[in-house]
């Protein structure tokens, strides 16, 4: 069985034909999970029309108060049983063989590491605009993002997994036992502790269209477009990096004593949390000696810039 876990909010512009897309998968085995967190629009009204219509895959819940994405998405992690799990944005369109896909490479995953190793799939995705009219075929080349890089060291730094791609085994999302407060995002806390405990794969074909509009929590750009606005903005870019940092640190503090953790992934862990503690030619030296980059060169020079 897979549970898909979608956190809502002020969805009712897209959200029919992300329900749809879902709906229409090759793969049967599925639950669709959703927590509204709060909507004021006719987003309820319409995730109660799904559920009414289909009482054996969806289930709908209204969250009592507003928990922002991030949290919403991990307490869904933690409050169901299931054998699988993938997170679903309320605004994109799946491919019809997003599960199947996805699946296959999950089972390739465990044959050879076991089921009892925490693993993650996660997949690239296609950029279309507002109306589903497509922009561009690969989300992460328009990013430039080295998928080959899936090290914990760089994935202290920088996210590349997608958590609308991602499914997780169970012995993954049994790592997910508390909340934490700085988490940057749900989808990268997930891709630490699959990198810290386990083995993250990646599958270079889009299973879903990710669409970009006014009200995405975190949506693309080109990447000109990126590069231009973060020379602009020195100020925010160190506050990421804070933001990073302590995201990390907070990480060590809930798994620095667990019993599966080896000894190379805490050391690696430590050492980037110590990094804002030393000196700036040292702490640029560690950085780039201990693997704690980002995807190219010229995020690389931006990231010594505001070390």
């Amino acid at each position: 069985m897979i549970t898909i876990l979608m956190a809502a909010y002020q969805g009712e512009a897209y959200i029919r034909e992300q329900l749809d897309s879902i709906l229409a998968q090759e793969e049967t085995d599925w639950r669709l999970v959703i927590w509204d967190d709060g909507s004021q629009d006719a987003t309820p009204e319409i995730l109660e029309e799904y559920a009414a219509c289909y009482p054996q895959q969806i289930t709908v819940r209204r969250n009592p108060k507003n928990l922002g994405s991030t949290k919403n998405f991990l307490s869904m992690l933690m409050a169901y049983d299931s054998e699988y799990y993938m997170f679903a944005d309320q605004d994109d369109i799946w491919h019809p063989d997003k599960l199947t896909r996805t699946k296959r490479r999950m089972l390739q995953m465990e044959k050879r590491y076991g089921k009892e190793t925490p693993a993650l799939v996660c997949t690239d995705a296609a950029v279309v605009d507002r109306e589903a009219k497509p922009l561009q075929p690969s989300f992460t080349r328009v990013q430039h993002f080295d998928m080959k890089q899936r090290s914990l060291p760089h994935l202290l730094m920088e996210n590349l997994c997608i958590g609308c791609t991602m499914m997780m085994n169970r012995a993954l999302a049994a790592l997910i036992t508390e909340l934490p407060e700085k988490a940057r995002f749900h989808d990268w806390w997930v891709a630490l502790a699959a990198a810290a405990f386990g083995n993250i794969s990646y599958l270079d074909v889009p299973t879903l269209d990710y669409r970009q509009h006014g009200h995405n929590v975190v949506g693309t750009q080109d990447f000109t477009s990126y590069v231009k606005g973060r020379l602009k903005d020195v100020k925010a870019m160190k506050a990421a990096l804070e933001a990073t940092f302590a995201q990390a640190e907070e990480f060590l503090s809930i798994y620095g004593d667990h019993p599966k953790l080896s000894g190379e992934r805490l050391s690696e862990l430590s050492s980037f949390v110590r990094l804002p503690q030393m000196g700036l030619a040292e702490r640029r030296l560690r950085t780039l000696r201990g693997g704690y980059v980002k995807s190219g060169l010229v995020r690389n020079l931006g990231l010594m810039l505001i070390l």
